[in-house]
């Protein structure tokens, strides 16, 4: 099988070096998870560069390259290139940078590279299906402990702070990013920080959150209710539930990803709830939390198989709550397989 390093050099021309300087993007190519470094890619070579820090960390994370330990990094990968074009990544080098590179090279030519390894990222290979699988289930396997435990007076922060610790108990890593726990008015914020608000009966309470393993993310929310629920937060609740499933259940290879969006656009407006609505449908989920393809209208390229995205429709009631259903699942031939596997009924807690 080609690697990823392979990719890339078929998509060079001979006199080109590809500088790649996102970390991110480093991890995916060559598997440096450290925070120094620079990958140089050409025709036949790949080296990757950074400083003695990081020198036993090399030997046991990179694979498909040269591995070599200086203290100029940038001086060291360029001063004595001989490829007549350095085409670099224009989102992630500064003006400064790229000012400063082209003074150790000035033989280089330096262009912004229409390489995207982006879009490499977005088809997950079976390893990566498998670790965000695993950091699904912590984040499920978490929550499931954790609302068990919520009662009336624990405050967002409270929880959050348990929900996290117990996925870090449960073989996280790290958290994915800042989990949400919004209770109240303040689950109709769509990305509401937690406080010391007090969570009480009758509250709608809205969690948002995901565990992070081997650097791929997990993204997943539900939302409940403290006691028994009114008729309108059981109504959104059910709104945005036949939303989400909707959606869902439109994915597969080969569907175009603005007819996804197009299902919840629907559903929510015959429940009378589109204006309520106030964010994207979904996202691409791997190395970063956010990443390629983002559901909207916008994407009209076609879903392929491997990939993982989101799907989390949302309704806002300001000044009394919302509800968001979140599901992070990998896009098959025939459908998809749901990779945060919780209940989706409005539960009772406290």
């Amino acid at each position: 099988m080609q690697s990823r390093i392979e990719k890339v050099q078929k998509a060079l021309n001979t006199d080109t070096c590809f500088l790649v300087t996102n970390p991110t993007n480093i991890r995916y190519l060559c598997g440096y998870s450290g925070s120094n470094g620079i990958l140089l890619v050409s025709k036949t070579e790949a080296t990757f560069f950074t400083d003695a820090r990081y020198e036993l960390q090399t030997q046991t994370e990179c694979f498909d390259v040269t591995i070599r330990i200086e203290a100029n990094l940038f001086k060291a990968a360029l001063e004595n290139e001989k490829s007549a074009v350095c085409i670099f990544e224009s989102g992630h080098l500064t003006v400064a940078m790229l000012e400063n590179v082209k003074a150790i090279s000035p033989n280089l030519r330096f262009e912004s590279s229409e390489i995207s390894i982006a879009a490499m990222r977005v088809v997950k290979d079976s390893a990566e299906v498998e670790i965000i699988r695993n950091a699904c289930q912590i984040s499920t396997a978490a929550l499931e402990s954790v609302i068990s435990q919520v009662r009336v007076g624990l405050t967002e922060k409270q929880v959050t702070h348990l929900l996290e610790r117990t996925m870090i108990d449960l073989g996280a890593d790290a958290i994915a990013f800042e989990t949400i726990v919004a209770s109240g008015p303040n689950s109709a914020i769509p990305h509401h920080q937690p406080t010391d608000r007090a969570i009480s009966a009758g509250d709608l309470l809205k969690i948002d959150f995901g565990a992070k393993v081997s650097g791929y993310h997990s993204d997943c929310t539900r939302t409940f209710v403290v006691g028994k629920p009114s008729d309108w937060q059981s109504d959104i609740h059910q709104a945005v539930l036949l939303a989400q499933s909707n959606s869902r259940n439109v994915v597969k290879a080969g569907v175009v990803g603005a007819e996804v969006l197009e299902q919840t656009t629907v559903s929510l407006t015959g429940s009378g709830y589109l204006e309520n609505f106030r964010h994207g449908l979904g996202h691409g989920v791997g190395l970063e939390i956010h990443e390629d393809p983002f559901l909207s209208r916008a994407l009209t390229a076609t879903l392929e198989a491997g990939t993982v995205i989101t799907i989390e429709p949302g309704v806002y009631l300001a000044n009394q709550g919302g509800v968001r259903i979140e599901d992070t699942i990998v896009v098959t031939e025939s459908g998809y397989e749901n990779l945060t596997v919780f209940a989706y009924e409005l539960q009772e807690i406290g």
